[in-house]
């Protein structure tokens, strides 16, 4: 667990880079919150038209994370994108928040800040590349421990913006917050994030793009994008769920579920380094399948449950098992495709797309048709489901996976 923090913490771009990843997750945290809330509560949108934004919304982020993704494996220095990017972020956010109406909050909410969006995936290219010179095991510990670094800006900044904004009833402000933190990245990225070499020996010749979308639609990665799909719906669903079975079926309050939200959120962060120490002992597609039952099993105790002490009670499974969940798919993807840290890393918007479409189709349907702890079974079968696909795609022959994906 400590070997992988030194490894940031030795490494003076790795520190850069996981504190840009605090600022990004800040910038997250402080606006997704609160993003339907002042959509539709402070500007008035319809619910109809709230959807089509988030529709909207997603379509771009995924297009944008996956072409920028390609296109920097393919000009090397990722330091210029993210520098770009990280002034999209800063025009967007600042924007709703000097020029608060309807217009500006769907133009920028739908065409800018989607491009800030994309920092993420760059950020975690850009340490993928730091750490060429790793063994593997060690490059995905380093992995797993900059997502914590995101998970603690979800767990800081909400809970005091909550306590700043939330008695102003106008949560506009986050968006100035947002602002600040993209412009952080900027001054980052510009002043002291490294230009990497356009390429490095050893490195394969770079892809075309058409090349690289071919090979994301590649049967064995299909199979392996719907594995992480299906269990990446899984955690989306429970997030949905679980306050509704504690406030609706089993009595429990508002307070209950921020306090069960923040103690799962914390929870999650030392899982994460376990997880990240695990990996010299484990093989990360074992451990993700672990970790997928895990959450079934965790999904299933909720669909049971009858009392709010016993939700509280399922923070600690639930919590490690969806550690393992978040953090370590990206790397699997990336360890697919090396030297080409853009290409594995599209494959998390992608992954995150679905899943969300996922998430909102069978709690659409499990809600229509039962109760709300009649879904978390829906979810029980998604997990399985997700687990199967991975054991399949894994038992193809390697020499299989390579000639499909070139």
């Amino acid at each position: 667990m400590f070997t992988s923090l030194g490894h940031i913490a030795g490494r003076p771009q790795l520190l850069v880079l996981a504190l840009m990843l605090f600022a990004q997750g800040s910038a997250y945290g402080s606006t997704l919150p609160y993003f339907s809330v002042t959509a539709i509560g402070t500007l008035g949108m319809s619910d109809l038209g709230y959807s089509l934004l988030l529709f909207g919304s997603s379509i771009a982020a995924v297009t944008i994370s996956v072409s920028l993704g390609i296109l920097s494996d393919m000009m090397g220095d990722r330091r210029q994108i993210v520098i770009a990017l990280a002034l999209a972020g800063v025009a967007g956010y600042g924007a709703i928040y000097l020029f608060p109406t309807t217009l500006v909050f769907v133009v920028a909410s739908t065409f800018i800040v989607p491009f800030f969006y994309a920092t993420s995936s760059l950020l975690f290219s850009s340490a993928r590349v730091e750490t060429v010179h790793l063994s593997p095991v060690d490059a995905a510990g380093v992995n797993a421990s900059l997502r914590a670094f995101v998970s603690a800006a979800w767990v800081i900044t909400p809970a005091a913006l909550g306590l700043t904004l939330g008695t102003t009833g106008n949560m506009l402000g986050a968006w100035g917050l947002a602002s600040l933190f993209a412009l952080a990245i900027f001054l980052a990225a510009l002043l002291i994030l490294r230009r990497q070499p356009a390429r490095r020996d050893g490195d394969p010749e770079p892809t075309r793009f058409l090349t690289a979308l071919r090979q994301l639609g590649a049967p064995a990665m299909l199979i392996r994008i719907g594995a992480m799909a299906a269990m990446t719906a899984t955690l989306r669903l429970s997030g949905t769920v679980w306050p509704l079975i504690l406030t609706v079926e089993l009595g429990g309050s508002t307070r209950d579920v921020g306090m069960i939200a923040s103690l799962t959120a914390l929870l999650e962060i030392p899982f994460m380094l376990l997880w990240a120490a695990a990996l010299k002992r484990y093989r990360m597609n074992r451990i993700i399948t672990v970790a997928a039952l895990v959450y079934a099993a965790y999904m299933g105790a909720l669909g049971i449950a009858t009392s709010p002490w016993q939700i509280y009670a399922l923070t600690l499974p639930g919590s490690a098992a969806a550690a393992a969940l978040l953090t370590l798919p990206l790397t699997y993807f990336q360890e697919l495709f090396p030297g080409r840290p853009g290409l594995g890393t599209a494959f998390t918007p992608i992954v995150s797309f679905l899943a969300n479409a996922l998430s909102a189709a069978t709690f659409a349907i499990g809600s229509a048709f039962f109760s709300y702890s009649g879904t978390v079974w829906l979810g029980v079968g998604l997990s399985i489901v997700g687990v199967a696909l991975l054991v399949s795609a894994e038992r193809r022959p390697e020499g299989q996976l390579g000639n499909e994906i070139g």
